[in-house]
């Protein structure tokens, strides 16, 4: 269950940082929370390049994800942010597709990213 807290982080405009592990380094790609659609249980988000993080995907789906907004109260004052821990896929039609892309015109697919857990950093 995701906290209250997450959801107000994720209500103010801040970058979104996705880790997965590539070949031979960590490949990170980010977006902006106004992209993302936020579940009880998952993450999802237009996908536009991607490519190299498609790559990474297909051979290990774990990933890290990094939210924070400064505009919401966090752990010892002024910021909030978390660290989220999930299996992300790369999805190419279905519902949540066509609703992305007719956002998001832009959008090739969407990243579905399930979360596993997550914790409040600062």
């Amino acid at each position: 269950m995701i906290s209250e807290k997450l959801k107000s982080v994720m209500q103010k405009e801040g970058a979104v940082a996705i880790v997965a592990q590539g070949k031979n380094f960590p490949h990170v790609v980010n977006t902006w929370h106004s992209y993302v659609t936020l579940n009880d249980d998952y993450l999802i988000l237009p996908v536009a390049g991607m490519n190299t993080m498609e790559e990474a995907l297909a051979n290990d789906n774990r990933v890290l994800v990094t939210v924070g907004s400064k505009e919401v109260e966090g752990l010892h004052g002024e910021g909030a942010g978390f660290l989220l821990n999930g299996n992300a896929t790369i999805v190419y039609e279905g519902d949540e597709c066509d609703h992305m892309k007719a956002n998001f015109p832009w959008a090739r697919a969407v990243m579905k990213i399930a979360i596993k857990d997550f914790i409040q950093t600062t």
